[in-house]
């Protein structure tokens, strides 16, 4: 635990999986979720967003981070994207690029991947 803090940022907590499932698990047992302020679900997706943000890095750097996330917000709603933008998430673009121009073989694995995580999410 104190590896992952010194690599990632001390100043912050961890979020590990099993505590998000864990927490999630808590507030699906409540039995009444009108008991619960409107302002937890907006928590809850700030946390799994600062986690997503905190992996990106290992892909993107430190120093792309935010515009990474500005990258991501803009493409899920289908604006355009502006060149500082866009070159902040180069590396995501150059890692698919290097495994497609890998073969084949790699591209599946990628989209086997890609399947395993989505059904992990469930």
């Amino acid at each position: 635990m104190d590896f992952l803090r010194s690599i990632l940022d001390a100043d912050q907590d961890l979020i590990l999986d099993e505590d998000m499932e864990k927490f999630l698990e808590e507030i699906q047992s409540l039995s009444d979720e009108d008991l619960l302020d409107e302002s937890v679900w907006d928590r809850i997706e700030q946390r799994v967003e600062a986690r997503d943000l905190i992996l990106y890095r290992y892909i993107v750097g430190t120093e792309n981070l935010m515009l990474t996330k500005k990258f991501l917000e803009m493409a899920k709603s289908g604006k355009s994207i502006p060149s500082p933008v866009v070159k902040a998430y180069q590396p995501a673009v150059e890692l698919i690029d290097d495994i497609v121009t890998a073969g084949p073989a790699f591209t599946r694995l990628l989209l086997v991947l890609q399947k395993r995580a989505k059904n992990s999410r469930k």
